[in-house]
């Protein structure tokens, strides 16, 4: 049998996905740090623990500006047994690589897993006979591996590999390794697993109880004939009780113990995410008999039903052939599904990555179960089926199917099955994965100013205690003293350097920040290094003027001047899909004679119908805090970056005017985007003559008759197809002037006189809905800008289905054109009226919101939830 292992070609392409898997998501997360995406909460904080636990000083951390434990939160020994990684790479990237490696290594378990539980398809006699393990082995192998597929194309381990570092998806390959170790009666290799299990974190001592008891089960009702079932059953009750022990002691002694000195109450914080089940173990355990009925409605909102649709798609629904595997994970997987925080029943971060090795364990047991059934209903085997009377080919074979099924149909059913594994595993991954070709794949852009921050690490001593702002934080946390800017500059904190980049997440005002900074230089600290929004200080520095490479983010200066005083080059919005976070980068040129009191700038952010969302006012951008207006000279080149906004589904950058700008007088709309099917931004012709957006659903060309004898020609579109009560309902109008004599000739001017469009949703005939007006693409007519010259108008309307419409209900909508001073409306070309029905729509249930939804309310508006 190990020679039969050692064989096996399928092994080699295991570790070959592996390895494919480890280079994909440690490539992407290893990205993502040199992106500064990653910050002190976790990277950071896991980090330094880790490391102190390297140097002698179990899980030591000093989060809150003093030395503290990780103990505070969460007991989790594993972190420790994983910290000589830095006696081999004393870098921080060593962890991302890790988890990597070890979610990786779930794999090859579950292949063995899967292949012991296929090969009992045969009797116990027959599968040590390799004539007859051999060529079932060539259907099974392959069905083996098909389940490795699905877990490694799932989107909950990729998730939590891009969610910074955890310890929770430690713990898959070793849930993986203790159900092989249970079949496969290796006892010693079951404790430890399952004492590995319980090492991990506090909750997962419950996972490692219910191995225990597994074990039992298995060795008692799933015997060989030669095992003793009894010993099975009581090393499995050990392991059971040491896991309920180990649990009670971290959650209810440990965790409390170290969190009163912290958070003033002896006990764990996170029985607090549950809501109306209470906030204590006793009061959410009570609930389920006190009030089910909250429980039930709790457990079967559709972000949570949605989530255990995902859980199972990777591996094809087969884990619901086997429940009782799915019962072993139940501890966890009902407190992410019970919990009022939404990122532990999203599936999204890294607390769904321990419980899909269940429906992975499930799904290999309900494959097992299947083979099994459909094996012994293909059982037939006779090689006299030739000499059957038969009256065609076709009848041979037929019959030939019929007779031989071992060696015709078990094929093409193992065939089946692979394809309907790997089929659900593709559609999962193609709905949400986080690698290249996934629903959710957002690589991190790396830029020069990303690749300047390791020339400032180099430059802090080991053994310096530091203060770095949210993002810089992990890239420092290789000490013993390191705290989040501006904690460590005062009592009890002791920093001595303090790294700051004040263009990425500092988790501070622009403002404060550079108040901070100011009341910093003024004391007894010193600029050592500056460039590009970079900061280097340390106490007793002599240098205390910021040097004007620091600046470099913001300007380029030295550049000619050029006449006008003042010239916008360039709009750009760079999006974070994963958060909707959307930052808009706007680049000036200043030229002479550019006056800062008369001439300063003004970015706003528009809805297509015209809605302010946002301006530089409201959140001052860094660039304008650091660099502000005041300072430009002539011949620079001003980049402004706003911090991460969260705007609607559409939007456009209107740049105000202000005399001596380069821009038509009263503002222009520069820029528009609109969020396509795959939640990516995309930019929009801001021509009035732009397709219709795409996925929008066309409505049927009209044209409306002038009183000065030309046309008004309609094309339009509505958005979306399925509206609900509350959410929104966009229409797009592209208006076009045509002669009354040669159809088609354009005209020049501007929209004409004494003509407004409405747009209505009505509901039998009642109008519950309007927009009246000009046509307006982002801007008013009123602006020359949105003008057009060939008789062209964009036009994009925004309404709200109302909140207490019936679900069900039909509506439409309908578009015309009236005088707005007499109400005289215009008739159709055709004669056939004086209103076009664009749509008839049929309410159905509002979208589920998704994670970043649920966590930031303000990013609801670009899924089209208000």
């Amino acid at each position: 049998m190990k020679r039969l292992a050692l064989l096996d070609p399928y092994r080699l392409l295991l570790v070959g996905l592996m390895t494919v898997y480890v280079g994909v998501f440690g490539g992407l997360a290893l990205a993502q740090h040199a992106g500064m995406r990653t910050h002190k909460a976790d990277l950071g904080q896991m980090d330094q623990a880790i490391w102190n636990s390297s140097r002698g000083r179990f899980v030591e951390s000093t989060d809150y500006g003093y030395i503290a434990s990780r103990l505070t939160d969460h007991v989790e020994p594993i972190l420790a047994l994983i910290s000589p990684i830095f006696w081999v790479w004393d870098d921080v990237r060593a962890l991302l690589i890790l988890q990597a490696v070890v979610v990786a290594l779930g794999a090859w378990p579950l292949y063995g897993l899967a292949l012991l539980l296929l090969d009992r398809t045969l009797p116990a006699a027959a599968q040590s006979h390799i004539w007859e393990l051999e060529p079932l082995r060539q259907l099974t192998r392959p069905l083996a591996l098909a389940l490795v597929v699905g877990y490694l194309l799932a989107p909950q381990p990729q998730s939590a590999l891009l969610t910074e570092f955890h310890a929770a998806p430690l713990v898959m390959p070793l849930v993986l390794w203790s159900l092989w170790a249970v079949e496969a009666r290796r006892w010693r290799q079951v404790v430890a697993a399952v004492v590995l299990v319980a090492s991990v974190k506090e909750e997962m001592a419950l996972l490692a109880a219910m191995l225990g008891l597994w074990a039992a089960w298995r060795s008692l009702f799933f015997r060989r004939p030669s095992a003793a079932p009894l010993q099975g059953v009581w090393r499995g009750g050990l392991l059971a009780a040491a896991g309920l022990a180990w649990f009670y002691v971290a959650t209810f002694v440990i965790v409390p113990a170290h969190a009163v000195n912290v958070y003033g109450v002896a006990e764990s914080s996170y029985f607090q995410r549950y809501g109306a089940l209470g906030d204590s173990p006793l009061d959410i355990a009570r609930s389920f008999f006190t009030q089910p009925q909250t429980v039930w409605a709790i457990a079967t909102e559709p972000a949570r039903l949605e989530t255990l649709r995902g859980l199972l798609l990777p591996f094809g629904w087969l884990a619901l052939l086997a429940p009782e595997v799915l019962l072993l994970g139940a501890p966890v997987l009902l407190a992410n599904q019970l919990s009022a925080y939404p990122a532990q029943y999203y599936g999204e971060f890294h607390y769904s990555a321990p419980v899909l090795v269940y429906f992975a364990g499930a799904a290999t047991f309900g494959l097992a179960r299947l083979w099994r059934l459909t094996l012994g209903r293909l059982g037939h085997g006779s090689p006299a089926f030739q000499h059957l009377p038969a009256a065609s080919t076709f009848n041979m074979a037929l019959m030939a199917l019929a007779r031989n099924s071992r060696t015709a149909l078990r094929p093409l059913a193992a065939g089946a099955l692979l394809l309907w594994i790997v089929g659900w595993a593709g559609l999962g991954y193609w709905e949400a994965g986080r690698g290249p070709g996934g629903g959710r794949y957002d690589p991190t852009p790396i830029t020069a100013h990303h690749r300047l921050l390791p020339r400032f690490t180099a430059q802090i001593p080991a053994d310096a205690a530091v203060t770095a702002t949210a993002a810089v934080h992990p890239h420092v946390s290789h000490r013993r003293f390191v705290y989040q800017f501006p904690i460590g500059l005062e009592p009890p904190g002791i920093a001595d350097w303090a790294l700051l980049d004040v263009t990425t997440a500092t988790d501070m005002a622009p403002g404060d920040v550079r108040s901070t900074v100011e009341a910093m230089l003024a004391g007894e600290w010193g600029v050592v290094d500056a460039a590009d929004g970079f900061l280097l200080l340390r106490k007793g520095a002599p240098e205390r003027t910021i040097p004007g490479a620091f600046y470099d983010f913001a300007r380029t200066p030295g550049l000619p001047a050029p006449d006008a005083p003042l010239t916008l080059v360039d709009a750009e919005a760079r999006d974070w899909p994963r958060w909707r976070a959307t930052t808009i980068v706007t680049t000036w040129q200043v030229g002479a004679g550019f006056d800062s009191a008369q001439m300063a700038p003004e970015m706003t952010v528009v809805t297509p119908a015209g809605e302010e969302r946002f301006r530089w006012a409201a959140a001052t951008p860094p660039a304008l805090v650091w660099y502000p207006p005041a300072l430009w000279q002539p011949g620079d080149l001003v980049r402004v970056t706003t911090l991460p906004l969260y705007l609607p589904r559409a939007f456009g950058v209107v740049i105000a005017a202000t005399p001596g700008l380069t821009v038509e007088a009263g503002g222009a709309l520069v820029a528009a985007y609109r969020r396509d099917a795959r939640d990516r931004l995309a930019a929009l012709p801001t021509a009035v003559d732009a397709p219709l957006p795409m996925g929008w659903t066309p409505a049927p060309a009209a044209a409306f008759a002038l009183p000065d004898g030309t046309f008004l020609e309609l094309t339009s579109a509505v958005w979306p197809a399925q509206p609900w009560a509350g959410g929104p309902l966009e229409v797009a109008l592209r208006w076009e002037t045509v002669g009354a004599e040669t159809v088609g000739a354009e005209t020049v001017g501007a929209w004409p006189a004494g003509v407004s469009v409405f747009v209505h949703l009505r509901r039998e005939g009642e109008t519950q809905a309007q927009q009246d007006g000009a046509p307006r693409y982002f801007v008013p007519t009123a602006i020359p800008t949105a003008i057009p010259t060939a008789g062209r108008w964009a036009d994009w309307r925004q309404m709200t289905v109302p909140p207490t419409a019936d679900l069900g209900a039909t509506w439409t909508v309908v578009v015309g054109l009236y005088d707005p001073a007499t109400g005289a409306r215009l008739p159709l070309a055709d004669g056939a009226g004086d209103e076009v029905t664009l749509a008839t729509l049929t309410l159905g249930p509002p979208p589920v919101p998704d994670q970043a939804c649920a966590l930031i309310v303000e990013t609801c508006a670009a899924q089209g939830v208000e």
